[in-house]
């Protein structure tokens, strides 16, 4: 009888050990393997993007903050006429990246 009960707590040892491995195998790949956005970037000196961004494409400044660091500021741009938006960072060299951009934006108040 008292083999019988060591026999059943190795195999459910057995089991829970197996258990906690798959679930640390599936958990470390998640973690470990974030998903890479892959995008294209255009960058310009500062005064030719905003100004590309007000006369080309109708869009203007709607809000600004700086990174903690003060290493760069970024800018979100708006068109209220054609819905479009983009972002800018800019560094302290005074070079701006066009980071993401879009449609279909809506100012939520």
């Amino acid at each position: 009888m008292l083999m019988n009960s060591t026999l059943k707590q190795t195999k459910i040892s057995k089991i829970l050990l197996l258990m906690f491995f798959i679930n640390f195998y599936f958990s470390y790949n998640i973690y470990a393997n974030p998903t890479q956005i892959v995008k294209n970037i255009i960058c310009k000196e500062s005064s030719v993007m905003k100004s590309y961004l007000e006369n080309n494409q109708n869009e203007k400044l709607a809000w600004l903050g700086v990174a903690q660091n003060g290493s760069t500021i970024t800018e979100l741009y708006i068109s209220k006429n054609t819905n479009t938006w983009t972002i800018l960072e800019t560094d302290t060299k005074g070079i701006s990246c066009a980071t993401i951009g879009g449609k279909d934006s809506k100012l939520i108040e």
